[in-house]
């Protein structure tokens, strides 16, 4: 596996994410999106979004990760998702993994932050097997937790 980044997102990715996010359904896209963005997923939705990084393993496009926002010496990501049919073979750790590796080479970083649906138990368990851990609850209107991680 070699695992590398691009920035922003080609229409021909984008249309591979759509499939892979609507044939999975809204309530999955909520999870992996947010409740914000309209169901059915489109490529300008996708293309649209800033700080967007498409993920490569070798060649082969397999899955999505942005870096949401900065705050102080902390930068929260989300929308992280690897193709489906590619899920459960090492891709997300490696992928996830070598992004925070990335994002802690800027000196003023300290911690990454993410949230996580309670009921998305494949993403937690991921994210604390990576070192993340909740440090907040949120109730409404579906529990969720933030995860941080420190350098």
């Amino acid at each position: 596996m070699t695992i590398r980044f691009e920035e922003n997102v080609s229409t021909e990715n984008a249309q591979l994410v759509c499939q892979w996010s609507n044939s999975l359904g809204k309530s999955f896209q909520e999870q992996w999106m947010g409740p914000k963005i309209p169901f059915p997923l489109t490529i300008q939705v996708l293309q649209d979004l800033e700080g967007i990084f498409t993920i490569f393993d070798g060649q082969e496009f397999v899955g999505l990760i942005q870096k949401i926002r900065q705050e102080y010496s902390n930068i929260h990501i989300g929308r992280f998702f690897i193709n489906p049919q590619k899920q459960g073979q090492g891709l997300g750790s490696q992928a996830l993994r070598k992004f925070v590796s990335l994002a802690f080479e800027n000196e003023d970083i300290d911690t990454i932050s993410l949230n996580v649906f309670e009921a998305n138990q494949r993403a937690q368990n991921l994210y604390q097997k990576e070192g993340f851990e909740i440090v907040k609850t949120i109730e409404a209107p579906d529990r969720k937790y933030i995860m941080k991680k420190g350098r």
